[in-house]
């Protein structure tokens, strides 16, 4: 009997819910479409999550000192090795894999430590406000930025889970791991679980981490700060090149926000994980079933089924919770393999 949306541990057999769970439940075949924010760590009462944000912010000011040190080459090579992180299976890619920044990209950013002052100095507190300087730069990038830099602490977090919970795990190659001391990036052979689709490695994300936007993104800047304090127009919807520009040449400006979003901290949680994942899930799949050519060529007949099945399953079963029911559908399929 074949899972519909099988998630890591639907296809082990382990009885678990995403309620009872610590972590994200990955899907095997999808995204989850949530972001690690770093600001959940910068705010968060445990100590190991304040240090792995004081890791993780000064690793990324590292690329500071590499620029301003003139270093352009391997600071470049640095923030597109960390760009992505397809371990963690997180946003909104129909097949668990996404693409790095290219180097126009990287360069954009480098820029921001050799032409904003303060950043040239001190660097970033919160690395996420990248965002408000340069394009083609948001939240989904935030979060594989964050996940890289901290995969060797989310290594340890899936051994330790997997240990907990008696979910199989092989021995394989986990690729970009950092190395905090040496400031360099190399493959690591661990144990951990290993997708069955396409055999790569597997990382676990502990939930409270996970947020459908960074607390600190652009949108939330334009709406309650950019349009209303600065160009005094609440209903105004500038182009992003204006407000980007702006941002760079008015440094305090840009802090007068982030300082706003620091003192409203008790409002930023963590985001449920199933309240939005069958909207996404079925848009996605929609989407894909709209581009399947006709006829039985590279089985698209067959995909057209899977998608099919899945995206029923997304409308028709909105409501429920990871294996919220143990019966039967009149199909002979599990409610509880009908997961969201």
């Amino acid at each position: 009997m074949a899972l519909i949306r099988p998630r890591l541990t639907d296809h082990f057999g382990i009885d678990l819910t995403q309620e009872n769970a610590d972590f994200a439940i990955p899907f095997l075949d999808e995204d989850i479409p949530l972001y690690v924010d770093p600001f959940l760590l910068w705010k968060s009462p445990s100590l190991q999550e304040n240090a792995l944000y004081g890791t993780l912010s000064n690793s990324f000011n590292y690329l500071g000192y590499l620029a301003n040190k003139g270093d352009l080459a391997k600071a470049s090579d640095f923030l597109i090795a960390a760009s992505e992180c397809d371990e963690v299976g997180l946003g909104f890619s129909a097949h668990r894999r996404g693409l790095r920044i290219g180097a126009d990209t990287a360069a954009q950013v480098l820029a921001l430590f050799r032409t904003i002052p303060q950043l040239a100095q001190h660097g970033f507190v919160h690395f996420e406000e990248i965002q408000l300087y340069v394009d083609q730069v948001a939240t989904d990038r935030i979060s594989d930025i964050a996940c890289t830099l901290l995969k060797s602490f989310l290594i340890d977090y899936t051994i330790d889970q997997c240990s907990r919970l008696g979910i199989p795990t092989a021995d394989g190659l986990v690729p970009h791991v950092y190395d905090v001391k040496r400031h360099l990036f190399s493959d690591e052979r661990v144990s951990v679980p290993v997708n069955p689709v396409d055999q790569r490695p597997i990382l676990l994300v502990p939930k409270r981490w996970l947020r459908k936007n960074t607390w600190i993104n652009y949108d939330d800047y334009v709406a309650t700060y950019y349009s209303s304090v600065i160009l005094k127009s609440p209903d105004a919807r500038p182009e992003r090149p204006q407000v980007l520009n702006f941002n760079r040449q008015n440094y305090d400006a840009v802090q007068v926000y982030v300082a706003a979003k620091e003192r409203t901290q008790a409002d930023c949680r963590n985001d449920p994980l199933l309240r939005q994942l069958p909207v996404d899930s079925a848009t996605r799949k929609l989407a894909e079933l709209k581009k399947l050519p006709t006829g039985t060529s590279d089985r698209a007949d067959k995909r057209y089924e899977e998608l099919a099945a899945q995206l029923m399953a997304s409308l028709l079963y909105p409501h429920l919770d990871f294996a919220a029911e143990q019966s039967r559908t009149d199909s002979g399929v599990l409610i509880r393999d009908l997961v969201f």
